[in-house]
């Protein structure tokens, strides 16, 4: 059942700063919406904006647009607020007096504007209907082109599955992408190539990819185009889409100009721009992950992403973007990252960090801490104390997920809950340094229908609502879940290791 107010719109620098205004000045909020100091500034000079609802000790902290292109966090994270002020649903029986909840609507001003600003220049003319219409046929184009790319690796890794080269298969899978940057090529491509780089027999290697292309329900005469499906869609878009208003808008498009000034990027993918205005990634900027560029870099010379963006640089500044600024430097961590790493850490220190849910696009899953991690290894081998606190982790993450398998359950009529994931057990990722190092800290992939950007509007009824409506129920479950729990924050329990026996302890967290 539906109890909250929910908008269904694609928003755009006008509509969200018109959402906030509305929201914060709503006469009809139960809560106060507090404007509080920005966290911080993007290079071009936009605002990392920061609101709190209610006034206790436990924080909860919700941010979304750390990816730009995944438009769904900040219209979700500004739904929230929105319904939290109002008293909707499950938040009647909010508790100002128990709770502050943090909301950090747009990590990534200069991305999300970016992507938004593309995608306006084509929708801004269209009705509800029209949107979720020409959502869907942007997520059939992307899914498309995530079809062709399987074939391709599939035909790839079984050939030398089959003809004992195993360990040169993912090699020659980025190889063959990396010939074919926007480029067109057909199954006979595939074979040759193969036939060239394996030294395999032609007429075996022909008839096994020509299987595996049918079995892949792909027709054998097809041309696979060099343009992306999901990228001809925003073919139309240019850089005048990005107004001249004021000297950020003014920073921001000339960025831009540099990113795309040599040619190596579509500039459709302005309607997909992962990275910031220096087309850095965030969630890669982090120096785990540019030491791992930075190998792969030396290794592969330039890299590129993988399935629908195979034909998009990740090793050099660009809508996808890469972890630092310049990989042949020294890493640079970004300003919105560094304005979150001070937030976070001010909030741990005033014993404030009950829990932090950092809001992505696509999946419907919920990522908690890491399950295998050094600590636990550490234990084991040299008796080093292990920390327990994932154990709050784990029940938050539970609970939440359970919850939103209720919500779709309401909904739908059948119980479909988020999936709840640990993976990775090695740190490639902002949020995953993030929920290893905070006690409750998670990153949630929101719309179950994949392709950022707009892909998550393609059903609003079946998608979109249950998106809204589960996991503003979940919010208010993990209020409920810390509320159980609270006795164990102020407690670590620990255990280490006296003459090859296990001794648990505690000690106090404050």
């Amino acid at each position: 059942m539906n109890d909250f107010d929910i908008k269904y719109e694609i928003l755009d620098y006008d509509k969200y700063n018109k959402r906030i205004v509305e929201a914060c000045n709503n006469p009809e909020n139960k809560f106060p919406i507090v404007k509080q100091a920005d966290l911080g500034q993007s290079k071009c000079g936009f605002a990392i904006e920061h609101y709190t609802i209610g006034n206790g000790p436990k924080h909860i902290v919700y941010m979304g647009g750390a990816h730009g292109n995944e438009i769904i966090g900040v219209d979700y994270v500004t739904q929230l607020m929105t319904n939290i002020a109002l008293g909707k649903g499950t938040f009647a029986d909010f508790d100002p007096n128990e709770f502050t909840i943090d909301f950090i609507p747009c990590q990534n001003p200069e991305g999300y504007f970016t992507t938004t600003y593309a995608l306006n220049s084509v929708m801004k003319d269209m009705n509800p209907e029209e949107i979720e219409a020409f959502s869907k046929r942007y997520y059939q184009a992307y899914k498309q082109d995530d079809i062709n790319s399987l074939a391709v690796n599939a035909c790839i890794r079984t050939v030398c599955d089959e003809n004992g080269l195993s360990e040169v298969k993912e090699k020659l899978v980025k190889l063959f992408w990396k010939s074919k940057v926007n480029k067109s090529f057909t199954v006979d491509d595939v074979v040759n190539f193969l036939v060239a780089n394996a030294n395999l027999d032609k007429d075996i290697v022909s008839k096994r990819v020509v299987e595996i292309w049918e079995q892949r329900k792909l027709d054998q005469e097809m041309i696979v185009p060099g343009e992306k499906f999901h990228h001809k869609i925003f073919n139309s878009v240019t850089l005048d889409c990005i107004p001249e208003i004021d000297e950020k808008h003014k920073k921001l498009k000339e960025s831009l100009k540099e990113l795309y000034k040599n040619g190596n990027f579509p500039l459709a993918t302005l309607a997909n721009f992962f990275a910031n205005g220096s087309g850095v990634n965030l969630n890669d900027n982090n120096e785990y992950y540019f030491e791992e560029q930075k190998s792969q870099l030396a290794a592969e010379g330039i890299v590129y992403a993988n399935l629908r963006d195979n034909n998009l640089a990740k090793t050099i500044p660009g809508p996808i973007g890469t972890s630092s600024i310049d990989l042949n430097g020294e890493f640079v961590c970004e300003p919105e990252n560094q304005a979150l790493y001070n937030f976070l850490a001010k909030q741990d220190e005033m014993n404030q960090n009950y829990a932090f849910v950092n809001c992505h696009g696509t999946g419907g899953l919920f990522y908690l801490y890491p399950v295998a991690d050094d600590d636990l290894e550490q234990a084991h081998d040299t008796g080093v104390e292990r920390n327990f606190t994932f154990y709050i982790n784990n029940r938050i993450a539970t609970e939440y997920v359970k919850e939103t398998g209720r919500a779709y359950e309401d909904l739908k009529g059948t119980y479909d809950p988020y999936k709840q994931v640990g993976y990775p057990n090695r740190i490639t990722g902002v949020g995953d340094v993030l929920r290893k190092k905070y006690i409750a800290s998670f990153l949630l992939e929101l719309s179950k229908a994949g392709g950022n950007p707009i892909a998550p509007y393609c059903d609003y009824k079946g998608n979109y609502v249950p998106t809204m409506v589960a996991n503003m129920r979940a919010c208010s479950r993990i209020m409920q879940t810390i509320r159980e729990l609270d006795y164990l924050y102020d407690t670590n329990y620990t255990m280490h290791y006296e003459n090859g026996r296990v001794v648990y302890g505690t000690t106090s967290r404050r």
